[in-house]
């Protein structure tokens, strides 16, 4: 086999993982479970690089003491998060584990920073000495910020620009009225299928 001859077989090879890959996600895409997550703002320090939009949600930072689970995360660890969907039809965290639970819609994500929030220092008599002494109660917040793969949205210049600037926009409740549309395969890792805006659904595009 010539030289020319190598490079289209290793091109058509190259050609073709690249289509699986692309039938792949679009399988995992349209066979998984699809919950809604409400979309709570966009990161002011990088709100647009490039063509992409920053956007948080509950998953991105998580009270572990204020969740049922596990709370022994450290930063670089991963996370799964149980979601269930309330009233509103949105999607919102209920638990976390340190392994897949095994049931349940969990979303699969990685620990970034770990910090517990404590209360003020009080004064109290010492019931020992009778003396006074200043105590910190325990902490009563674990927060966990963590990424899902989700943070980043990714669209034409125009469209990125679009969603920067609806996601300024808050009702009188301070609701932005956005949501992610995810998809949720078995492994948990999450996909972005569109958005709900307003209650209109708008499902990106993948060709």
């Amino acid at each position: 086999m010539n030289r020319l001859a190598r490079l289209g077989l290793i091109a058509a090879l190259m050609s073709g993982f690249l289509v699986f890959l692309l039938a792949s996600h679009l399988e995992r895409r349209a066979s998984s479970p699809e919950v809604l997550i409400p979309v709570e703002g966009y990161d002011p320090r990088d709100i647009l690089l490039g063509h992409y939009a920053n956007i948080r949600t509950p998953l991105n930072r998580l009270d572990a003491y204020a969740l049922e689970g596990d709370d022994g995360f450290a930063e670089g660890d991963r996370i799964w998060v149980t979601l269930e969907t309330g009233p509103d039809g949105t999607a919102r965290p209920v638990a976390l584990h340190s392994a897949h639970p095994g049931t349940g819609l969990v979303a699969q994500g990685r620990v970034r920073q770990v910090y517990e929030a404590s209360r003020p220092l009080t004064r109290e008599t010492g019931p020992e000495t009778g003396e006074p002494r200043t105590v910190r109660e325990e902490p009563e917040e674990l927060w966990i910020h963590a990424s899902f793969n989700i943070e980043r949205y990714y669209a034409s210049r125009e469209r990125a620009i679009a969603l920067q600037n609806r996601l300024r926009l808050r009702d009188v409740t301070g609701d932005i009225g956005v949501n992610l549309i995810l998809a949720i395969p078995a492994d948990g890792a999450l996909l972005i299928k569109g958005f709900e805006v307003d209650g209109e659904r708008r499902l990106d595009t993948v060709w």
